[in-house]
């Protein structure tokens, strides 16, 4: 399978021989101790350091979420045949296409829609993996959308929110 993180492509592969699990990262081979798999939870142990570890795992038709120690990872997946990537609207910098981190739930909305917001002011929390994550505002703007209601599960392709650039 193919993924793509912070514009790096990487090919993983992970297969199980007897106790142990063989995880291939492009050149590289992690070697594991067989755990537990139960629900979205994976335990492993490392071989070579001994070091135990939980992984949380999460998945939708274009995204692999894992949350290990704490830190959350979100691959991409992509297609042998996908050569390039669009760029979206958030890199034009007169709009923000708010998306949550992962599949999840809202918690609160804490904006309006047609509210003005300033860079860094809260927008939503989105409880995904037991863990909440506050999305913020990126830009100077008013909130042109708002998709979602308190307590509604929530695809990581949806659409939460969108801020525009304020006109001077």
């Amino acid at each position: 399978m193919k993924l793509k993180f912070e514009n790096n492509i990487y090919d993983v592969d992970a297969s199980i021989q007897g106790e142990q699990i063989i995880s291939k990262i492009n050149a590289n081979t992690l070697l594991f101790k067989k755990g537990s798999l139960t629900n979205n939870l994976l335990s492993l142990t490392e071989i070579n350091d001994n070091k135990y570890y939980h992984f949380y795992t999460a998945e939708d038709g274009n995204h692999i979420y894992i949350n290990c120690e704490g830190d959350c990872i979100i691959f991409d997946k992509i297609k042998d045949e996908e050569k390039s990537f669009v760029a979206n609207d958030n890199e034009t910098g007169n709009k923000q296409i708010v998306l949550p981190p992962m599949p999840g739930t809202i918690v609160k909305i804490m904006v309006k829609k047609d509210q003005k917001v300033n860079e860094g002011d809260a927008l939503i929390i989105v409880e995904a993996m037991k863990m909440e994550t506050t999305l913020y505002a990126e830009i100077n703007g008013v909130v042109t959308e708002v998709n979602v209601q308190n307590a509604e599960q929530v695809d990581a392709d949806k659409v939460l929110m969108i801020v525009e650039k304020e006109e001077n």
